[in-house]
């Protein structure tokens, strides 16, 4: 199964809102509102049921303790094969004049919810599936034609409750039959909350401490939070909650690719297939309308099925834990989604959040406020992961929790710079430290092949962009550059590139201590840099809509020119136009022992010196000023 074609043929050619008020159809889990067949006819259904397998739980969260001191999801649910469809299976009754309706109700004893797993689902045109308990307090459909997927295999969200209910209406003069095998019963033992009323927590299962999105401290996040995804992952007969990013790519086509942590697709020794990837369920805008807990459980949208494109990390153990899917449909407008940024650099944080759905329980955040930490995880021997310590805010002390996994971390910027592996801290333990797979190591660290690596997906073209800001279908402007270099000699010249998302029609760059200072064209080339040192560059990118700003500090480096190089005796080093010279200058050998020399000459923006007497052969030269340093080689010939 191939990424659904990208939206950019639309921006192309002008059909962007044909195309976004028309892409829900095409959704692999749609439902339209409808009655029920059997209120809508008053029909009286047959009361007996198919009771499904029964569930060791005593053997299943003993194996849930063992599995809890390592790497591992938060499994929730297990499947319980079954083999059910219309034709062997529950009840055809006639409404005359209309058309009959199939009925039957599948039950797992002491299940706290239930959902079911098709490997063929495929409905007629006419027909209209409903999916409910009992009593009918959760009711999911209808769902029609327009509900059925690429590929056959399709699974939908769970009911609360102990049984479920499928009712079927086939209309008079429907062609198709209706197509229907049911292989797996989802049975939810834990990480579904059934009470009614929760005055003082959250919809779940989540720690007290946890602070929901809608609280002041998401005041500033209320873009990235609508590209944080609920997964309810599959790999093998283990369901489990997981985290996701939407996230964008350097095209900008809208392509779904959604990020999680590789352990989020691995249990027992098996890594998730492509079956189970197509019945992998991601819930959209699962949160709290205000800072509030709610006395009932918010709406949501969900769509289902993915494929897989790229992993690595070996589920942590040696590398950076990440997992890349593409979702089998467009997310449609109606969801609202944002395609969060990134940033690839190997740079630390200074502070951020993680937005993320603990034990699955609707959006929270986590803020920190200290340095993220370049770290190891679990001794795998290299620097593949940040670590991070959160902080108390107005409303809480967010942590992480057990089904957390795969959430993103966010940097001061909005973009995200990792993904959740694992960690010491909770609602107990506030001060515990939680790692992140670093977004630099999973770019192309984990490994040499496309499936090894976020490049070959996120940044197709090799456009080489450090950072990518996010962005909406919408018109909003997203601010990015890239320079053509970023490391220059004095007097040397670069040429800047307008990344911008959306549709940017003006662009005001400032360059620091470059000439021009300032430019209002798209693409700037020919900026020289006249003295060495490190520059921030500036680009305000905008529109009748909006505008934009992105600043990279200390983005250009301008080195001294050392002439001539080789030489037999005396190098100059020119530092620019204005006087520049260091503070402090060292000469090494190639073994690393410092050795004398002699300055020659000292002018405003050159040094001159002398090696007279020492051996040919390769030197480093060091030199140091209040907020720059700078090594170079010397190359002394006899």
């Amino acid at each position: 199964m191939k990424c659904p074609r990208s939206l950019w043929r639309y921006f192309r050619y002008g059909c962007v809102l044909f195309f976004l008020f028309s892409v829900t159809t095409a959704l692999p889990q749609p439902s339209e509102p409808g009655v029920l067949p059997s209120l809508r006819y008053g029909l009286t259904l047959p009361s007996d049921d198919i009771r499904a397998g029964k569930v060791d739980l005593t053997s299943i969260r003993l194996e849930d303790q063992e599995r809890g001191e390592g790497i591992t999801p938060y499994r929730i649910a297990v499947l319980l094969p079954v083999d059910l469809d219309p034709d062997h299976s529950g009840h055809w009754i006639s409404v005359q004049g209309k058309g009959r309706v199939w009925y039957f109700t599948l039950s797992a004893e002491g299940a706290l919810a239930l959902s079911p797993y098709f490997d063929v689902f495929q409905i007629p045109d006419g027909g209209e599936l409903y999916i409910y308990n009992h009593p009918a307090s959760g009711i999911l459909g209808a769902f029609t034609s327009a509900s059925n997927p690429l590929d056959q295999a399709f699974a939908t969200e769970f009911v609360r409750g102990s049984s479920i209910t499928f009712e079927y209406f086939e209309p008079y003069g429907t062609r198709e039959t209706l197509r229907l095998h049911l292989t797996g019963l989802g049975y939810f033992y834990r990480g579904v909350n059934t009470s009614t009323g929760f005055s003082d927590r959250g919809f779940g299962d989540s720690g007290d401490c946890e602070v929901n999105i809608n609280c002041d401290e998401g005041n500033s996040w209320q873009d990235e939070k609508k590209g944080v995804l609920r997964i309810l992952s599959r790999v093998g007969s283990s369901l489990f909650w997981c985290n996701g990013s939407l996230i964008n790519n350097v095209r900008q086509d809208f392509t779904p690719y959604v990020l999680t942590a590789d352990h989020c697709a691995f249990y027992n020794d098996q890594y998730a297939s492509a079956s189970d990837l197509m019945q992998w369920i991601f819930y959209f805008n699962y949160e709290s309308p205000d800072c509030t807990n709610p006395s009932t459980e918010p709406a949501y949208k969900t769509m289902v099925g993915a494929t897989l494109k790229a992993h690595g990390g070996n589920t942590g153990n040696t590398g950076s834990d990440f997992y890349l899917v593409c979702l089998n449909d467009l997310v449609p407008a109606a969801y609202d989604p944002f395609f969060l940024g990134w940033d690839r650099q190997n740079v630390p944080s200074p502070e951020g959040v993680c937005i993320h759905h603990p034990q699955g329980d609707i959006k929270k955040i986590s803020t920190y406020d200290q340095s993220t930490v370049s770290s190891q995880w679990s001794n795998n021997g290299v620097q593949s992961h940040w670590m991070v310590s959160w902080t108390e805010t107005p409303d809480g002390h967010g942590v992480t929790e057990s089904g957390s996994s795969g959430s993103p971390l966010f940097n001061e910027h909005g973009l995200i710079v990792g993904t959740l592996t694992g960690g010491e801290s909770s609602c107990g333990n506030t001060e515990g430290a939680d790692f992140y797979g670093k977004f630099f190591y999973h770019w192309t660290s984990n490994g040499s092949q496309t499936g090894d690596q976020l490049e070959p997906w996120l940044d197709p073209d090799h456009e080489g962009a450090l950072v990518l800001g996010g962005t909406y279908y919408e018109n909003v402007v997203v601010a990015l550059f890239k320079a053509d270099t970023t490391v220059v000699p004095v007097k040397g010249k670069i040429d800047f590139k307008d990344l911008s998302s959306g549709k940017p029609e003006q662009w005001q760059w400032y360059f620091e201590g470059g000439n021009p200072s300032a430019s209002m064209v798209q693409n700037p080339e020919g900026i020289m840099y006249s003295n060495y040192g490190t520059y921030d560059v500036r680009l305000i990118s905008g529109n009748e809509i909006n505008t934009d700003t992105l600043l990279l500090a200390d983005y250009i480096r301008v080195e001294p020119v050392i002439i001539p190089n080789p030489s037999h005796d005396e190098f100059r080093i020119f530092f620019g136009d204005r006087s520049n010279t260091p503070d402090r200058v060292e000469l090494f050998n190639a073994l690393g022992m410092k050795v004398p020399f002699l300055i020659t000459d000292i002018r405003s923006s050159t040094l001159t010196l002398n090696l007279t007497g020492l051996r040919a052969g390769v030197y480093l030269v060091r030199l140091r000023a209040e907020s720059y340093s700078f090594t170079g080689k010397l190359w002394l010939v006899p």
